[in-house]
């Protein structure tokens, strides 16, 4: 709940999401930039809940890379075809020293959780360490709303920046830990040079651009670059926001992606880390202390594995399960990112589900499929800005937390919303602000 009426918030709302568009809360498609739906209704959370979910998804992190050292060293075959199959090329080549020579698998990454219906902490649903992505567009749509809250309110501009403060920066969180492991990596400058590497014309350039303003306005040489024109010895700290697929290997940056000990390089090669196989054998680690002790997970990492919701690497044993049970599941390929290739059991009539559990059965691609249980979640009421207009309808929300293994984590967390339960921002959905409680309060 807001201390605003309907109308109020719509006001809001349309204020916060011109400002928004305006810094930079975009995507990239067909060669237009397209504004990113702004929801007006913040999500607003006890800063004690977000300390939590931050503390979780550091443990599920670390719980992730024991494990991915300890399957890769003594698992079975599959675990090595999910970890490892998946990729080729440079993208191979890097990862494989990922956990032998990288001094830091993830100095950023981000772990999706949903909330459940009927109240109780939010269940971790995958973790992301390639492009661990939407710090900047986070604090787009939380400070913009912000600064238009205390202008409906009636309350100086000054007000405005005083909420933004107290509701604190994920694009700062993430300054503060690449600094943190430069100086970790012996480097001595107060201001080290960043640069942000990314693809031609990638879809997040907008939010890359404000890293990079974001990054100047504190007193450092940043500049965003594509991996041809990046030559890594020429910057202290490389800001990685791009795949190694999509990375030239003879372009400049591969040197860094190739050799992670000799550049501050966040984050080397570690897609293994995001395979949804490892997911699921850290939710088994859940509950069969023989995998966890041999990883090594400690009291934290044991907690964490065991609240994941039930994941499975699919086989024929676990089918009829799913088949009888189609309403429980839900189907994700191991390696796969952006909502694709995931199927809902609840929204699938019993054909389709038969059908789809026995082509993921027989798909060995991307390290073949992992069958999770569903997280059942409810839609709250929403209002969908764009530049059309405003929209009223419910809408599904997650909620996706920063962490890291570096000197400093980053915390912090962006909610997106949208019409399906698999959440994406195109998806019929968009950005919310998430605020502290404590932050909302002040402006009743």
């Amino acid at each position: 709940m807001t201390p605003f009426t309907d109308s109020e918030l719509t006001e809001v709302g349309r204020e916060a999401a011109r400002a928004a568009w305006e810094g930079g809360l975009t995507v990239l498609k067909d060669g237009a930039f397209v504004p990113i739906p702004l929801v007006a209704e913040p999500a607003v959370y006890p800063r004690a809940a977000l300390e939590a979910l931050a503390a979780e998804a550091r443990a599920i992190l670390s719980g992730s890379v024991k494990l991915a050292r300890a399957l890769l060293a003594g698992g079975d075959a599959r675990d090595r075809a999910a970890l490892l199959g998946p990729f080729e090329g440079l993208e191979r080549e890097a990862m494989e020293r990922l956990l032998s020579e990288a001094p830091c698998p993830a100095v950023l990454a981000r772990v999706d959780f949903l909330p459940v219906e009927g109240g109780g902490p939010p269940r971790a649903l995958e973790l992301n360490a390639t492009i661990p992505a939407m710090s900047g567009y986070s604090d787009l749509a939380a400070h913009a709303w912000l600064r238009a809250a205390a202008r409906v309110r009636g309350l100086p501009p000054r007000v405005g920046e005083d909420l933004v403060a107290a509701a604190g920066s994920n694009m700062e969180n993430l300054r503060v830990a690449l600094c943190a492991f430069y100086e970790a990596r012996g480097g001595t400058r107060a201001r080290p040079s960043i640069a942000v590497v990314s693809r031609p014309a990638d879809s997040q350039t907008g939010e890359l651009g404000l890293l990079v303003r974001h990054l100047r306005h504190l007193g450092h040489e940043a500049e965003h670059l594509t991996p041809e024109a990046c030559d890594p010895r020429r910057w202290d700290v490389l800001y990685r926001h791009v795949w190694a697929h999509n990375t030239p290997p003879g372009a400049p940056f591969a040197e860094a992606l190739r050799h992670p000990a000799r550049f501050v390089l966040a984050n080397p090669v570690n897609g293994m880390l995001e395979a949804k196989a490892l997911f699921a054998r850290l939710s088994e680690a859940g509950e069969d202390r023989a995998l966890a002790d041999r990883a090594g997970l400690d009291e934290a990492e044991r907690a964490a594995a065991a609240r994941l919701p039930f994941t499975r690497r699919l086989d024929a044993a676990l089918a009829p399960r799913l088949l009888a049970e189609r309403e429980r599941w839900v189907l994700k390929r191991s390696w796969d990112y952006g909502g694709k290739s995931v199927h809902l059991g609840a929204v699938l009539s019993d054909e389709a589900w038969r059908a789809a559990v026995e082509a993921a059965l027989a798909d060995g691609r991307g390290g073949g499929f992992v069958a999770q249980a569903l997280v059942v979640t409810s839609r709250s009421p929403a209002t969908r800005i764009t530049p059309e207009g405003a929209a009223h309808a419910p809408l599904y929300r997650d909620v996706s937390t920063y962490c890291g293994l570096g000197p400093s984590a980053p915390g912090g967390s962006v909610v997106r919303a949208a019409a399906s339960p698999v959440v994406n921002i195109l998806g019929g959905g968009g950005v919310a602000p998430v605020l502290p409680e404590d932050v909302l309060a002040q402006l009743g």
